[in-house]
């Protein structure tokens, strides 16, 4: 039997909040009332919004003897294709749901230890949690994980950050709970180390700000390296961070660790295994495995496979990365071996791509996507076929011709994507995934050309124009309308400028669309404003565009 949690006393906080606490006594209180009102099932599934909630839900489950259920989103498409697979389970959620066997555990998330509850015990091999990945299509796929195996993996991640065995620390976390490091960040890992974690999922500086002082003691920062892209502001408080979900580029991790004076951590593993290894991505580009965590390669050549086990892991799992493992025991990361894409007869990790683009300086965030998703301009020979890749990137500086001349420099030549659409942001979901549906949708909204853009608060031209009331200047709008013609005629160039009209103005941060028409090699455009106000569809730009051929022009500008 291993405890619930391992606070010291029971007026340790569980919780911290703006209005103060919950302590370790108050928490179990909650619990114990809650698995008693829970209706008999073997499943439940938890959709609780608030961590409060979450941890209130799971804790209960764990002691009823039910498994908790953890869809791969929180949308209603995500939750119902798992209610498919357990049609018995219940709904746990601390507000109504329009569903069958829908359990509303609000009234449970008040009241105080009277009188005091011990620390509730749980069996180690009592399945705790099945967590799920949607993959691109068909069923989610389901991931058991028992009580010992949580424990273990979060005592292992202790143990990797340094922590000791009475870390006086606080966890503040911009990720949810539902998802494998969500759950081992900001569950497990406050749990098993005994330190407070606050209620809130900061996702703007000025909130991290806040609730970093109402932790009122050292604190890590749970989040994912898009948090860190964005620009960074003086923080006290902070005593390390710990990143994970995506790829943290090395520059994005200096730069924080310059800003702040504290460590910054990655975290390298999956859905399926739990954290694997760690990093200072600032200082060194080898991973760590985590203690008792095993690696080893079986074959060689494009046939090898990487095999992980340990404790939390569970029996030997094959891992979708191919890794350069070393006399020492660490590894560096080659890529992913299940998305190889072939072009021209050349292969390329998909992911390892994406990283290329991601850290060009400049672009915020940034993927590759196969049109062959959306069964456009396919011609191939196998299941890898060969085709031209697209691209989308989301940046206020840096053009789509500088980017591709950066990913020049660094990829061969048939994976530059073709096209390559600037857009305002990429529809991740709560967890910082791409989902594939997403970004086919992406695409085709960006080939009708009906994607948004944006000129964010921060673009460069802003400043002076005008001081207090900035708008877009003209020649930034026609920059993007430049772009815009590159990308749904990459045949053609924009050459002389015909005629142009300026109709209203542009504010920074509001959503705008292009619409192009070619004719008789002449480009005709309109810009219309997509927000709401001051009218969806409103004018903003029109003109007409002379291009010429990209025949016959310099091979560095084709």
């Amino acid at each position: 039997m291993l405890p619930l949690a391992r606070y010291r006393t029971p007026d340790d906080p569980i919780l911290l909040h703006a209005g103060g606490e919950i302590t370790a006594a108050d928490f179990y209180s909650q619990v114990q009332r809650l698995a008693e009102a829970l209706p008999d099932a073997r499943f439940v599934m938890n959709l609780c919004a608030t961590r409060h909630g979450f941890m209130l839900a799971f804790g209960a489950a764990l002691l009823r003897g039910q498994t908790s259920l953890l869809p791969p989103g929180q949308g209603r498409g995500d939750w119902e294709q798992v209610l498919r697979q357990f049609p018995d389970a219940c709904l746990l959620s601390e507000k109504q749901l329009s569903a069958e066997r829908a359990f509303d555990i609000s009234p449970f998330l008040v009241g105080n230890a009277t009188p005091a509850v011990p620390t509730p015990m749980i069996g180690d091999g009592q399945r705790a949690a099945i967590l799920f990945t949607s993959g691109s299509t068909g069923q989610p796929t389901q991931h058991p994980k028992t009580w010992g195996q949580l424990c273990h993996g979060a005592a292992s991640l202790a143990a990797a950050l340094n922590w000791g065995e009475t870390p006086s620390c606080a966890v503040v976390a911009s990720v949810p709970p539902q998802h494998m490091f969500g759950l081992e960040a900001t569950v497990m890992l406050p749990w098993t180390m005994g330190v407070p974690v606050h209620a809130q999922t900061p996702l703007l500086p000025t909130d991290l700000e806040e609730v970093l002082r109402q932790c009122d003691r050292p604190s890590w920062w749970m989040t994912t390296p898009m948090h860190l892209r964005a620009p960074l502001h003086a923080l006290s408080g902070l005593e390390g961070v710990v990143a994970s979900t995506m790829s943290l580029p090395a520059s994005v991790a200096r730069a924080a660790e310059a800003k702040w004076q504290v460590p910054v951590m990655e975290i390298y593993g999956s859905t399926e295994t739990g954290a694997l290894a760690i990093r200072r991505t600032a200082r060194e580009d080898v991973w760590t495995p985590l203690a008792d965590v095993s690696l080893w390669h079986e074959g060689e050549g494009e046939g090898r496979t990487i095999w992980a086990a340990g404790p939390h892991v569970g029996p030997p799992l094959q891992l979708g990365d191919d890794l350069a493992l070393q006399a020492d025991g660490r590894f560096r990361w080659l890529g992913r071996s299940t998305d190889l894409i072939k072009v021209g007869g050349k292969r390329a990790s998909l992911s390892a791509l994406n990283q290329h683009l991601m850290d060009i300086p400049g672009v915020v965030d940034g993927a590759y996507f196969s049109p062959a998703e959306v069964g456009t301009d396919v011609a191939g020979d196998d299941s890898h076929p060969a085709h031209r890749m697209a691209a989308f990137y989301v940046s206020a500086t840096i053009s789509p011709r500088e980017v591709r001349n950066a990913l020049r420099a660094k990829i061969d030549p048939v994976f530059l994507p073709r096209p390559l659409y600037r857009v305002g942001q990429l529809p991740r979901n709560a967890n910082g995934k791409l989902p594939q549906a997403a970004l086919a949708n992406l695409y085709s909204q960006c080939r009708l050309q009906r994607v948004p853009h944006t000129i964010p608060a921060q673009h460069p031209s802003l400043p002076g124009h005008f001081p207090g009331h900035p708008l877009v200047p003209g020649v930034v709008i026609l920059a993007r309308v430049a772009e815009a013609i590159r990308t749904t005629f990459p045949q053609l160039e924009p050459g002389t400028l015909t005629n142009a009209r300026f109709h209203a103005p542009l504010k920074p941060g509001k959503s705008f669309t292009i619409q192009s028409e070619l004719q008789d090699g002449y480009v005709r455009f309109k810009v219309k404003l997509a927000d709401a106000l001051p009218e969806p569809g409103s004018l903003i730009a029109s003109g007409q565009w002379q291009c010429r051929s990209t025949n016959s022009l310099p091979t560095e500008n084709a």
